[in-house]
């Protein structure tokens, strides 16, 4: 997708639409990069571009089960959430990147479809967890895909910093070179070192 969401008629077009472009920005800050590069971590934090796209993975993926379910609960272990908590961020020795990227596809498919077909007025209820608000019921579909953005958007920050960290590539680079964009004037795609 461009450097923008695209103009929307509807508010459903302008939810999947922003949610797409916010996927497609994380997923780009990989392009080109080596399988030793998406467990590099150049800034003082230990994120790494693998690790953000596996966080996102889980994230959205666990928000879009929470949509399907609804207006049902999704099935929730607390125990064992609370015990992983923080190793999705982690790039293991079985990850490449392009498992990573397949099950971030997936689970981007689904968000999309999430915001294509769901009731934006739908309920989803709270799960009984301690990071949910004790006192709060539920959200309505809309809201929760208005999180999902924020979730990406967040993490497509993190993720823009830590890929200028590695070799100097920045956003629209990146979207031009993963896009087929060609040179555009104001900006020439970025090209792997090996192309």
């Amino acid at each position: 997708m461009p450097f923008l969401a695209p103009a929307a008629p509807t508010e459903r077009d302008g939810l999947r639409g922003f949610i797409a472009q916010q996927l497609d920005g994380l997923r780009h800050t990989s392009y080109g990069l080596t399988e030793e590069q998406i467990r590099l971590s150049p800034a003082r934090s230990a994120l790494t571009i693998g690790g953000l796209l596996k966080h996102v993975t889980v994230s959205v993926g666990g928000w879009v089960e929470k949509i399907e379910a609804a207006p049902g609960e999704p099935p929730l272990d607390v125990e064992a959430q609370q015990a992983a908590y923080g190793s999705d961020f982690v790039v293991n020795d079985g990850d490449t990147l392009e498992s990573i990227l397949a099950a971030y596809d997936a689970v981007a498919g689904r968000a999309l479809a999430a915001a294509e077909s769901a009731d934006l007025d739908g309920f989803v209820p709270t799960p009984k967890a301690p990071w949910f608000p004790p006192d709060l019921d539920g959200w309505t579909v809309r809201w929760v895909l208005l999180h999902i953005i924020e979730e990406v958007g967040r993490h497509a920050g993190h993720a823009d910093i830590i890929r200028e960290q590695i070799d100097g590539a920045t956003m629209y680079e990146l979207v031009a070179g993963a896009e087929g964009m060609g040179d555009l004037g104001f900006v020439q795609p970025w090209t792997p070192p090996s192309e």
